[in-house]
């Protein structure tokens, strides 16, 4: 079992670093709420909701990170702020936060598995796409088991931790 998990998380992990690029023009976006002296705002949905007391107040938080559900309202933000948005799925919750965003023209990182029926518009929208639509290891009874969104959103959290520190340090903010 560990072999064929460690295999279906390679393949997880292949698919995350093919979108390097979206990952870098993220951690772009969000570091330019720190040099513009805004903040970036973050939300989880459903089960990776626990992941956002991590982004929050973890020894590797995010720099000037503090959590969406303390605004009044997502009118409040202002054109320095940048928003990071994740779940295990893009769903009806998230689709109106993102819309409400663009409506207000605020960039935003959208990270969960990539919707099949709608699309994330890609006006001010950084997406990247998780990679984990569904279980991944086969058991004895040919059930399948582990669905390792949180293992793929904490992959994507560091590529971007990693580069924001690199570009907080070269810029001297």
């Amino acid at each position: 079992m560990s072999k064929m998990l460690t295999t279906q998380l390679t393949g997880v992990f292949n698919r995350l670093d093919a979108q390097s690029l979206d990952i870098q023009m993220a951690a772009q976006s969000l570091i330019q709420a720190i040099g513009g002296e805004g903040h970036i705002y973050v939300r989880g949905y459903g089960d990776l909701k626990c992941f956002e007391s991590f982004a929050l107040h973890s020894a590797e938080k995010l720099q000037s990170s503090r959590s969406l559900d303390t605004l009044p309202s997502l009118d409040t933000l202002d054109s320095t702020d940048r928003v990071l948005l994740f779940g295990e799925y893009y769903t009806e919750k998230m689709a109106e936060d993102v819309s409400q965003l663009i409506r207000n023209h605020r960039d935003v990182v959208v990270v969960t598995n990539k919707p099949t029926s709608s699309d994330i518009p890609d006006h001010l929208v950084h997406f990247i796409d998780l990679s984990t639509p569904r279980a991944l290891v086969f058991t004895e009874d040919y059930d399948k088991v582990v669905v390792p969104h949180l293992i793929a959103l904490n992959y994507v959290y560091y590529e971007i931790y990693t580069q924001m520190i690199e570009m907080i340090r070269d810029l001297g903010l």
